[in-house]
Parts: structure tokens; sequence; C-alpha cells
């Protein structure tokens, strides 16, 4: 016969499984053991489509999980030991929580016993991510009561479920072990039955006030996606009806005849004022990168319809009239059916300041834009990973990709936390893979790196290294010159070539663009460098040059 210990854990883990966990990330500890060694056994000997990622670094852990459970759309569950360990995982919690992503935080603790008495490493774990988790539960697993593995069974799936319901987000699951941990290897594992959970697609009736709403001028604005579940029939409603698709750089809309790119920088060229003002905007996915775009919304007084389960209420400018809790899918069904004929021209206006944009960007030489420039000849089914800061501004704007490329970014919280460990998350099993970034981003997460290195993902890092936070250079701080580079440029005087060298990867100094231009058609095997040396106060000239020609660079749509 089993110990408890061992059977209520087997439980456990068929539990998690039986509700679509098929990753988990693994951090080596003491009190994970009894844990982790069934984890292993469950994945050789029972089910082995489990797979195990193993993560000395909690940090990067938390968002190597995040980078599979974003892009793959599925649940991840994340395993530490007990102490400071669990807190690490604080930051990936934080972006799965804005950003809806199902993470199951698994944090081994300390017995009850040894709780607020001055054991070593044991903190209060309970509700240890607070707000940021949808759930926190702590599970005994030493339990003798008949009805403990039932319990497991039932309240384990019901967890994973409720993070994966929309809107998603991450839980923490606090599971306290007493000693001795070793668990019974090798004895027969239980069966675990499935909980169904069966949710119906609501049909949307459009309310009459609504309706009268999809008049002439309507526009959708496709801000950052958090599934790829709605995007062809989106695509495919806007080309029946002609409507305009104002696309962010995350939105996997990109290439697509209806969408019009580069709306911040048409917004402060201020050569938008060229094109029609839209009637109504209806508003698919997160916030947009674009910072101008809900300005420009507001200051023109456009109708706005939100809509999506994860978005209710997420609408920070204030200007949504309309919030829909329905799926993109039943509203797109219904708007497909009441959309009223478009203004003639509409569309075909609109679509002009893409070829603007186009035409800019195409003088470019080897810059930060240029290298935007290059970076859209990506093969068809390249994943593309994009740092926040100045990275992701400049492909929202720039970016014109050629073929249908899935770009990602960590756009919950924005930080640069994790950022190599989530395109490592994102890389895992797929062929081609790209993650832009720049050299501060780069220097925090170089952990990730041996992430990428012992997954054997193939990953180009592109890195441009301006020496420092470009960002910084666009901002009033700027004018403190006295202050400026020891409080915000930062330069680190990173050696991109010797980081390469450390994790054993090739490296290539780009010093004209016709050389990216041939890399970008080859997929890394493994890990490989490129970097572009760039300048920061070349690079605010160069943009406010790009600005300028914008704003004298307006096509004619009749022409």
């Amino acid at each position: 016969m089993q110990n408890d210990l061992t059977l209520n854990l087997k439980h456990f883990i068929q539990s998690l499984y039986a509700q679509g966990v098929r990753h988990v990330v693994i951090s080596p500890g003491s009190r994970t053991t009894p844990v982790a060694l069934l984890w292993a056994e469950f994945a050789a000997t029972v089910q082995t489509d489990m797979q195990i990622h193993m993560a000395v670094d909690e940090r990067d852990a938390g968002f190597l999980g995040l980078g599979i459970a974003k892009t793959q759309q599925v649940p991840v569950a994340l395993l530490a030991t007990s102490g400071t360990a669990t807190v690490n995982y604080a930051p990936a919690i934080a972006e799965a929580a804005v950003s809806h992503v199902p993470l199951i935080a698994v944090t081994t603790d300390r017995p009850e016993e040894l709780q607020g008495i001055g054991a070593p490493q044991t903190l209060d774990q309970q509700a240890l991510f607070g707000t940021h988790v949808k759930k926190a539960m702590t599970v005994t697993m030493q339990s003798t009561t008949p009805d403990t593995t039932e319990y497991i069974d039932y309240a384990v799936q019901d967890a994973v479920h409720l993070a994966g319901q929309q809107p998603a987000g991450p839980i923490q699951i606090n599971l306290p072990l007493r000693k001795p941990l070793m668990p019974e290897l090798g004895a027969v594992w239980p069966n675990v039955e499935t909980v169904q959970y069966a949710e119906a697609e609501a049909v949307l009736e459009v309310p009459e006030s609504l309706r009268t709403q999809f008049a002439e001028a309507v526009m959708f604005l496709d801000g950052p996606a958090e599934s790829t579940t709605y995007q062809k029939q989106l695509q495919a409603v806007a080309e029946r009806h002609a409507l305009p698709i104002l696309t962010d750089v995350l939105g996997q809309v990109r290439p697509n005849a209806n969408a019009i790119t580069g709306i911040d920088a048409l917004i402060e060229s201020g050569c938008v004022k060229a094109y029609p003002t839209p009637r109504l905007i209806v508003r698919f996915g997160g916030t947009p990168v674009s910072a101008k775009v809900l300005q420009w919304i507001k200051a023109e007084n456009i109708s706005v319809v939100q809509v999506g389960k994860n978005f209710v209420g997420r609408d920070h400018s204030r200007v949504a009239r309309y919030q829909l809790d329905v799926t993109e899918t039943a509203f797109l069904m219904a708007f497909d059916q009441a959309v009223a004929p478009q203004m003639p021209g509409f569309l075909e206006q609109w679509q002009t300041s893409r070829e603007v944009v186009a035409q800019t960007v195409a003088r470019q030489s080897l810059s930060d834009v240029g290298v935007v420039k290059a970076m859209a000849c990506l093969p068809a089914e390249t994943q593309l990973f994009i740092a926040n800061s100045m990275a992701i501004r400049d492909y929202d704007n720039y970016w014109q990709p050629q073929h249908a490329v899935t770009a990602w970014a960590n756009r919950g919280a924005n930080g640069i936390d994790g950022t190599v460990a989530t395109a490592t998350g994102m890389a895992l099993g797929h062929a081609n893979n790209w993650l832009a970034i720049g050299d501060l981003a780069l220097f925090h997460d170089m952990n990730g790196l041996m992430l990428a290195k012992q997954a054997q993902v193939n990953l180009n890092v592109l890195v441009i290294n301006n020496d420092g936070g470009g960002i910084f250079s666009f901002l009033p701080q700027a004018q403190a010159q006295d202050y400026f580079e020891t409080l915000f440029g930062t330069p680190q005087a990173l050696s991109v070539e010797k980081i390469a060298a450390l994790y054993d990867a090739p490296y290539t100094q780009i010093t004209d663009l016709a050389q990216l231009d041939a890399l970008v058609q080859t997929p890394a095997k493994g890990l490989r460098f490129i970097e572009v040396i760039t300048d920061r106060s070349e690079n605010v000239a160069q943009h406010q040059m790009i600005l300028a020609a914008l704003a004298g660079g307006t096509i004619d749509a009749n022409d």
C-alpha cells in the first residue's frame, strides 16, 4: 500500500494533467523532492506527452512557463521549493495576470508546525501573490482522511479550469510538505476521472441602439491578441465589408490588404488628418502598443465598441461606450449580418497611408528602423518575439511583414523582465524563431540564454546595441543632460560577441543591411547572435526625420 504522500501527489499530478497541463517547469530544491520525482516518473512511464523543463533560476522559470502558455495557449505548471524561490515567480505571475495567461504556480512549503517560529527557508506562502492570481489555495498532501483523494481530484481540476476560463489568469497551489519527503517510486498509478466542463457559445443579439452605430465609416482596431482564434474571421469580415483594420504589431493580422500600420507615427506626424475620420471603432484585443491611438480616438470623439471577455472594463482611455462581454467570434458573426454599407473610398483612402509609411521606411539604411525594414522579409511561419521599450514601438509603427509571421511580446505589464526566457518558451518545438531585443533587455535576462542553450531551441537573437536605454532619449528627462546618462541612459558597455562566446553560439555583427537581409532568410540552428550597433542620439534624429517625411508624404487616394 502506498503512503499518503505518494498517493495524494499522484492524484494531484494526474488532476493537473486531466485539465490540459502538458508542461511543467521545475526548479531544483529540497522541498520539491516528492513532487518532482513523481512528476518525472509520470512523464516517463504514464503519460509520455507530459514535458518537464528544468530551470535553475525561478524568475526565468516563471517566464519560460509564461512563454509556453502564452504562445501555445495552454495551462503550464511551475514547481519551486519553499522560501524566496517561490517569490521569484512574482514578475511572471504579474505579467500573466494582466495578459490573461493560465500559469499554475505550485509552491512547495514547510508544514504548519514550522510556520512563524524561525524555521529556515520558511515564509508565509499562502496567497503569496495577492490579487495577481485568480485563486490561491493550500492543499494538504499528507492527510489521512478517506475522501482526500476525491477532494484533490475535484479541487485541483476546478482550479486549473478557472485559470483558463475567460478572463484567464494565473493561480497558486501551495503544498505544505512534511518530512520524510521521499515518495514511493515504481508503484501503480491510480486512475483519475476527468471532470468535463462545457461552455456554450453565446449568440449575440445586437441591440438597436448599437446597430445604428454600424453605419458608414466603421474601422476595426486590432490590439494585442491573447488568442489566435478569431483573426481569420476578423479579416474575412473586414474584407467583405471594406473596413480598414488598425493593426497592432501583436494583433496577428499583418499582412492583410485592409491592414493599416504605423498609426502612432501617422498621428504624431500630423498626416492622419489627411484621412477620413471613422465614425465608429470596434476594438479587439488588449491595450494597443500605440499610446497615441487612444488619445486620437478620444480627441476626435469617435464612438468605440470594446469586444471580448478578457477586455470588458479594460479601457483606460474610458471612451468605449459599448462594452460587449462576448467572445470575438460571437460578435463578428452578429456584426457581419448587421453592418451597413460603408462610405465609398473610405478603405481605399486609408490604404494609401500604408504606402506612405512603406515608402518612408524604404529609404532607411542601417539604423533601428532600417533593421525593422529588413525584418519585414522574415519567411512565413516564423515566430518573432519583440522586447519592450524601443523595439516594440518601432515594430508597431514600421514593420510591414511580407509573410504571415506570428509576433509576440510581454505587453501585459510591459516590463523587460524575463524577455529571453519568454522567447525561449515561445521557441520550444518551433523551427524558426527570432528575438528582437535591445542591449539593456538582454543584460537584464542573460540567465534566459542558458535556458535557450539547454533547451536547444532554434533562436536568432537580434540585438540593437545602443549602449543603454534608448527609449529615454525620446522622453523629457533627456533634457537633464547633467544627470541623464547616469540615471537613465545607463550604458553597460556590453560585448555581445563575448556573451555569444559564453553560450557557445555563433555571432555576426551587421555592418550593412544586405548582411541582415541574407540572415533573415536563414533559420538558426540552435542559438545565434546578430548585433547591430547604433547610436542613441542619431536614433532620435532619424525618427524625427521619418516623422517629417511622413508629414510631407501623403499620397492622394485618387492618384
